[in-house]
């Protein structure tokens, strides 16, 4: 059902019928004497519809002006192409008192519309010093634009662009330019879309055009704002604001309340944002603009989504989805669509977030939107990343590689190169991971003039922290400090409060690594505190989980469980299966440390089964292991060995280099408490060569105890000495509780009568 419907007016939505009859030069008293009878029959019809029709009381928006609408195609039958034009150009009694066919397009009656331009193109004729064929093709460019349609949109530009040059004003010329950067903009080409978007600037300013002005600047905050430059595009935005409350446009004015609403939500200005979008949202509401209203509900679906806030997020989105059906608004379909997919994607819906970014991608390979394929490729690969399937993210993000370097998109390229090295980052696959980050880093830096490098800063931080994860996980761990502290000063200096935060937390883990826990807990609590201020709730889970994990470490448990209590009230409150599971695995993990096994095998198995639901093979690893880890600890050994082979295949399956060290190490344990000492030396020590190979620390820790254990137990005492004194060691510089139980190993080795020989 079309709900496409206006507050009820005090007045007829359209004027009185016989001043327009007059202007179109019909004279109802003189219908009886037109010839031929087709002609007479098509005029009557024309003042019967602009007379007689009544909309019913509850009629939309488009069954109010049906009258006008069945009048313009008689005139057409009849080839009345000026008359039709005339038509269509009368002002409604509207809020903005637009032409009925521009108020088509702000109701979001985009097919209707296109209709309308394609019945008079090429047909009009010129009317004094106007080219009415060339306004035509500009507004039917308009209106396959609004659709989606660009390939149809540039023909008909170009081809009013080719007649304004010839007949028309420095006016026209700029309209047409500004609407070619707009298509540019579109398909990613943001040189060209500045250049022509300048061009349109400097003719309305030297032409007095105020209201020109305004759209070339909101249109240069836009492109801005997409390279990255915040700040320009910030003041764009504000000075097309300006010029819309002085011209009084509403519609102008939503527009560039919206625009900053996205360009504070991009700068982690979230409250900020939501106001700007609320303030769109009403205009919207109160003009009837649809897709305006559309537009304004995907901004406040976004900064819910960043916030946290998915089910609310989840409303706006559906919301938006809903009008771009209404309105036959593809584009605006596909946007709405992407978004759920991301929400579906964060609350650990994987199959809803599935289906969501591949209906995004068939809508926008059927408009032959590029930017919209890029997008949905790149968000199904992170959907195959988040389950663990490298195979399949590496084929999405490969296609969105392939599909920007063919349309030129430097900055989509340069995405999908930092996609794909974080996939090689998950994979174990460091060398290439560094290859294509740097490879990422380096177009945003080859991109423009120096000024156009200054507004890629914010993503170049962002691919900085990405280049400190992987040094992290390699052990070039002052490489990855001075990576971080140099994304940290980027976020800073630009105003990204979003990725100031992320870092924050990445500081925090290095520092955790570093085994320096007070300056781990001190970034931690700073990323806890910035995204508390953004009200940033996934952002303040993680600080809280990563809070949890340094004090256990510590052997703080009672804070540590403060912490995971919090962090799981959090996740519940969110929606986050996935995230639920990953704590309920970390508390399972402090029972363990506590020696209270079978309250943490409770929480691993919880732990499990969520990781399964959601399809989450990294999880499952884990999981799986910390399960079997509690289970050697209750003597289930046999059980315990079947899950940490479960894991290693699923480690060896997704190149978990790490998860495979660590499983290796867990499993010689327990086959050394089941006496298979052969098979448990040769897992401890293929172990323990891979992590010195990634500086694990704390885990080479463990696996020395290990060693120290399974010496002892085949009567190797001097070894076992060994081992342990390693341990000690390293506990001891590190600072863990790990010290402590090393040395009673080693005092009990020698406790029974022997004594290490020399």
């Amino acid at each position: 059902m079309d709900r496409r419907t206006v507050a009820k007016l005090t007045q007829p939505l359209t004027p009185p019928p016989l001043p327009l009859l007059n202007q179109l030069g019909i004279a109802p008293s003189r219908i009886c004497h037109i010839q031929p009878s087709l002609r007479r029959t098509h005029s009557r019809a024309i003042v019967n519809w602009l007379t007689r029709y009544r909309p019913t009381p509850k009629a939309t928006n488009l069954e109010q002006v049906k009258g006008y609408i069945e009048a313009f195609y008689h005139l057409c039958e009849i080839e009345e192409w000026e008359r039709a034009f005339t038509l269509i150009s009368t002002q409604l009694n509207t809020p903005t008192n637009e032409t009925l066919h521009y108020q088509l397009r702000i109701w979001g009656y985009f097919q209707e519309r296109t209709d309308l331009y394609n019945a008079l193109a090429n047909k009009v004729n010129h009317r004094g010093n106007e080219n009415w064929n060339a306004r035509v093709l500009q507004f039917l460019g308009e209106s396959h634009y609004s659709q989606g349609n660009y390939a149809q949109a540039k023909a008909c530009y170009e081809s009013s662009l080719a007649l304004f040059r010839n007949i028309g004003t420095a006016a026209d010329v700029g309209m047409l330019l500004s609407a070619i950067g707009e298509l540019y903009y579109a398909l990613g080409d943001y040189n060209k879309a500045i250049d022509y978007q300048t061009q349109w600037l400097e003719i309305a300013r030297k032409s007095a055009l105020v209201y020109g002005e305004g759209v070339a600047l909101g249109s240069l905050g836009n492109i801005y704002e997409s390279k990255g430059d915040y700040p320009k595009a910030k003041d764009y935005h504000h000075q097309h604001l300006e010029i819309a409350r002085q011209l009084n446009d509403l519609e102008m004015e939503g527009s560039a309340l919206g625009n900053l609403g996205c360009c504070c939500h991009a700068m982690g200005e979230y409250l900020q944002a939501k106001t700007y979008h609320e303030q769109h949202l009403e205009i919207a509401q109160k003009i009837g603009s649809r897709q305006g209203e559309g537009n304004a509900l995907g901004g406040l679906g976004s900064v819910c989504y960043s916030l946290g806030d998915y089910a609310t997020a989840q409303q706006y989105f559906e919301q938006q989805q809903a009008i771009a059906k209404d309105i036959g608004d593809l584009l605006g379909e596909g946007n709405a669509l992407g978004a759920l997919g991301n929400v579906c994607l964060s609350i650990g819906d994987y199959a809803g977030a599935k289906a969501c970014h591949q209906q995004h991608l068939a809508i926008a390979q059927t408009l032959d939107n590029k930017q919209g394929i890029l997008h949905a490729l790149g968000n199904l690969g992170n959907v195959y990343n988040s389950t663990a399937d490298p195979t399949q993210a590496t084929h999405y993000y490969q296609q969105q590689l392939s599909l920007a370097q063919t349309i030129g998109d430097r900055l989509g390229e340069g995405l999908a190169y930092g996609n794909l090295g974080v996939i090689a980052h998950f994979l174990g696959n460091y060398d290439d991971a560094l290859d294509k980050l740097n490879r990422q880093r380096a177009i945003l830096q080859q991109i423009g003039d120096g000024e156009a490098f200054q507004g890629n800063r914010t993503r170049e931080g962002q691919t900085l922290s990405n280049l400190g994860n992987v040094h992290h996980s390699i052990g070039n761990l002052a490489q990855a400090k001075q990576l971080f502290h140099q994304a940290l000063s980027i976020a800073q200096e630009t105003g990204d409060q979003q990725t100031e935060s992320n870092t924050l937390g990445y500081l925090g883990d290095l520092y955790d690594s570093l085994s320096e826990f007070q300056l781990a807990l001190n970034y931690q609590q700073q990323h806890l505190a910035l995204s508390q201020k953004l009200g940033d709730i996934p952002g303040e889970s993680r600080a809280l989980q990563a809070l949890g994990n340094t004090h256990l470490t510590l052997g703080n448990y009672d804070t540590a469980l403060d912490y995971y209590q919090q962090t799981l009230a959090q996740v519940k409150q969110l929606g986050d299966i996935a995230g639920e599971g990953a704590v309920l695995g970390s508390i399972g993990n402090l029972y363990d440390n506590l020696h209270d096994y079978a309250k943490a095998v409770t929480y691993h198995q919880q732990d499990l089964a969520i990781a399964r639901q959601t399809q989450q093979k990294s999880a499952e690893e884990a999981a799986l292991v910390n399960l079997a880890n509690a289970q050697s600890e209750l003597g289930d050994y046999d059980t315990a060995v079947g899950h940490y082979r479960q894991a290693l295949a699923i480690a060896q399956h997704i190149g978990d280099r790490r998860g495979e060290s660590l499983t290796l190490a867990n499993l010689g344990e327990t086959l050394t408490k089941l006496g298979q000492y052969e098979d448990a030396l040769a897992m401890l020590n293929a172990a323990l060569n891979s992590l010195k190979a990634q500086a694990a620390p704390t885990t080479e820790t463990s696996i020395y105890k290990y060693l120290g254990m399974l010496h002892q137990a085949i009567g190797e005492l001097n070894l076992a000495d060994q081992y342990f004194e390693k341990a000690i060691d390293l506990a001891t510089a590190l600072g863990t509780p790990l010290a402590a139980e090393c040395a009673h190993l080693r005092s009990q080795l020698w406790g029974s009568g022997n004594s290490p020989q020399s």
